[in-house]
């Protein structure tokens, strides 16, 4: 079985979780005569596993026990999940996570900032009680399966089949990453156009975005941006004097006016996605499209987590292992259209 390039790159990146799974599974599918020879080349002498209740030192757990009588390959398996998720984890740095006790939540929202009356010596206080709204959010289940095949156990493809199982936390999370997005660009009220704006595509329209909800009595702390803003607001740190532009020549972004940054890849319109948008396209080169969006994060919308990224625990996983679930339940909802702001390229 060969490698398509992206599987090549897929694996050359791969972290320590995804290569340990990989040797797990060479392991669980190795020949008696190649086991002790692979468990002394391939683990550690000083990696340490929780193994019965306690921490056990791996090479010697494995010499002495053969992996399937075991529970390293589940807990490698969901340890290579989260793994997968880390490097696209975005909105959950950024929006607030409230956890679900029951199915759906209602979640009060009130009114911008307001004011205190004056009160004359000895007068009455003023009771200003402000009517509130709600938000309903609802769980739904998300999840993917990595498929592993006998061929690629028979052609002992280890890697490829860490690979898929990595991928699936991955997946996960832009999904939930689209959820948040499409909330955020679809509701909101304000937009920032810099068609025509040569020259002020960048940080200067992140500016100006920031003053549209800070004027609607809003904190805008936050803006994440995709990968074509991300590259035309770099090119304003090179060369340059300004603060943070030594991080930005290391490929980092500091935080912009106040503004802490994110960075999502995901496609809004994509058609097979639970969260695909008709109305907006995630990008930055082009007149219309949106590239970043800038917003209270406090005010402007909420996760709600029933249960987190998980992955279900699989019968004799060693030797019959075909697939294994990988889900969460989570809900988004906005919470107030007046704390976003949009910018259109």
């Amino acid at each position: 079985m060969e490698l398509t390039a992206s599987q090549a790159r897929d694996l050359a990146s791969a972290g320590p979780m995804e290569r340990r799974l990989a040797t797990y599974f060479e392991l669980a599918f190795s020949e008696t005569g190649d086991y002790k020879r692979i468990v002394e080349r391939k683990i550690p002498r000083d990696l340490t596993v929780w193994h019965e209740g306690k921490v056990t030192k791996a090479r010697e757990l494995l010499l002495s026990t053969k992996i399937e009588s075991t529970t390293l390959v589940q807990t490698q398996m969901y340890a290579t999940v989260l793994e997968g998720a880390e490097p696209a984890k975005c909105f959950r740095n950024m929006l607030p996570i409230v956890k679900m006790t029951g199915p759906t939540i209602r979640v009060p929202k009130g009114a911008s900032g307001t004011y205190a009356p004056a009160i004359s010596e000895g007068g009455d206080i003023h009771i200003n009680q402000q009517d509130y709204g709600y938000t309903d959010i609802t769980a739904v289940k998300y999840g993917d399966m990595p498929y592993i095949t006998n061929e690629l156990i028979e052609d002992s493809m280890y890697d490829v089949m860490a690979m898929e199982v990595r991928k699936a936390g991955e997946r996960i999370e832009n999904t939930l990453n689209l959820g948040c997005l499409k909330y955020l660009i679809d509701n909101a009220t304000y937009e920032v156009d810099t068609v025509g704006a040569s020259g002020s595509q960048g940080i200067k329209a992140i500016a100006g975005a920031r003053g549209l909800v800070k004027a609607a009595g809003w904190q805008p702390d936050s803006v994440v941006m995709c990968a074509d803003a991300e590259a035309m607001v770099l090119k304003e740190f090179v060369p340059t004097s300004y603060i943070g532009a030594e991080a930005a020549m290391a490929g980092r972004l500091p935080n912009l006016l106040g503004l802490k940054v994110g960075l999502c890849d995901v496609a809004l319109t994509t058609t097979s996605s639970p969260f695909a948008s008709s109305s907006y396209t995630w990008d930055y080169d082009s007149d219309g499209e949106i590239g970043m969006v800038v917003f209270d994060s406090r005010n402007a919308a909420i996760i709600g987590m029933k249960r987190d990224i998980s992955m279900k625990k699989v019968e004799d996983v060693t030797r019959d292992i075909f697939a294994c679930p990988v889900t969460a339940r989570f809900g988004i909802n906005y919470i107030q259209a007046g704390a976003i702001c949009r910018v259109e390229y």
